[in-house]
């Protein structure tokens, strides 16, 4: 059944369902009171002129079942862009059917041709069934490493110590 999945680019006109799959995704990563992500930054960020991220759905038989938010990077050690998976997600009642591997499939063909040199993701600690996927897919898990947020006030009080930038 897999093989009807179609992915296409996510434009302003996707805003309400980009953001009912986000919700989704959030409810299903037990974070749904973390979601504050408006239509406007969505269009900003996403849709924008100047867009710091690029959306994909995913559709098996012309009804959206998944998700996926791209970010580039730059990789410093190896000279190289690479693409941050930000989400990848399908919809439950869509689970099961390889729909997830498609997407990360479609992620690294996009990769590929546009010359990355690699997919970097993060997945929750707590969500075994995630991390037993990733290693199907034959990604490993970088060890050494732990990932922190700075938000909120945090955020704030870091930034009111910093320099100003000169020319």
């Amino acid at each position: 059944m897999a093989d009807l999945l179609t992915v296409r680019r996510a434009t302003s006109a996707d805003t309400d369902l980009v953001l009912q799959m986000i919700r989704e995704m959030a409810t299903a990563e037990r974070k749904a009171e973390s979601v504050s992500i408006s239509p406007a930054a969505l269009e900003r960020y996403v849709f924008g002129a100047k867009a710091i991220a690029e959306v994909f759905l995913g559709f098996w038989d012309g009804e959206p079942v998944a998700y996926l938010m791209l970010q580039h990077r730059f990789s410093s050690y190896s000279g190289t862009p690479v693409i941050y998976v930000e989400d990848v997600f399908v919809r439950a009642r869509s689970r099961g059917q390889g729909l997830g591997k498609l997407m990360m499939a479609f992620a690294a063909g996009y990769a590929r041709q546009h010359h990355y040199g690699a997919l970097h993701w993060s997945v929750l600690d707590w969500n075994s069934p995630a991390i037993q996927f990733y290693q199907r897919l034959g990604a490993t898990r970088e060890s050494g490493r732990l990932y922190y947020d700075l938000t909120g006030e945090a955020l704030e009080r870091l930034a009111l110590g910093a320099p100003p930038l000169t020319n």
